[in-house]
């Protein structure tokens, strides 16, 4: 009877061993399937597995691509003035010191060219002379979009700012329409344009 005993504990303690070990080599261990991440889960809040892993025939299914970064921005001040210390009407403003320059702007045409699709913001400043007002306008792809105004009176300062949207591309200047804006003939700077990307598509 003891010998019996023995042989019966002894198979059961065999296929306990044989059903552990099967759970371990197929990896399933207390918790169920094991997959292996590669590149983080997916959106659903499941695992991805990699090639190496995945049941024959079985999709596979790869770590997300990597956004693409977009930067654009400037800031350019003191325009460039012909006779004097004034710029003249009819004029595309172009300025001598580029302040920074994160991608769009040329200091050779004198316009900001959109990097990417997206919504830009831009604000510009001049300040007249005293032989008369002025109206300075922002321009995207040649069409009009909005306008500083400057009076004559004591040098009165001008600006103005708009938001747009801008394809890949997309040029935007100023352009002095009427008028003549004053410039420091020393050091300091009165005129100046500035933009940059609010948020790529």
């Amino acid at each position: 009877m003891c010998v019996w005993g023995a042989v019966k504990m002894a198979r059961l303690l065999f296929v306990t061993l044989v059903a552990v070990l099967g759970c371990l080599v197929s990896g399933q261990g207390d918790r169920g399937a094991v997959n292996f991440p590669v590149g983080g889960g997916g959106g659903d809040g499941s695992v991805r597995r990699p090639a190496a892993f995945a049941p024959q025939g079985a999709p596979v299914l790869a770590p997300p691509p990597f956004p693409s970064l977009c930067y654009g921005g400037f800031s350019v001040r003191k325009a460039i003035t012909g006779f004097g210390d004034t710029v003249s009407a009819n004029t595309k403003v172009q300025f001598r010191d580029v302040l920074l320059n994160m991608g769009g702007w040329s200091p050779s045409f004198n316009d900001f060219e959109a990097p990417c699709a997206g919504s830009y913001y831009f604000s510009f400043h001049a300040v007249s002379s005293q032989s008369g007002d002025f109206t300075l306008q922002l321009y995207k792809n040649g069409r009009y979009q909005v306008t500083a105004y400057g009076s004559s009176r004591d040098f009165q300062q001008a600006s103005n700012s708009a938001l747009l949207f801008l394809q890949r591309g997309d040029i935007v200047h100023l352009q002095l329409e009427q008028g003549t804006i004053y410039e420091h003939p020393g050091n300091e700077a009165y005129t100046s344009f500035s933009g940059y990307l609010v948020e790529s598509l």
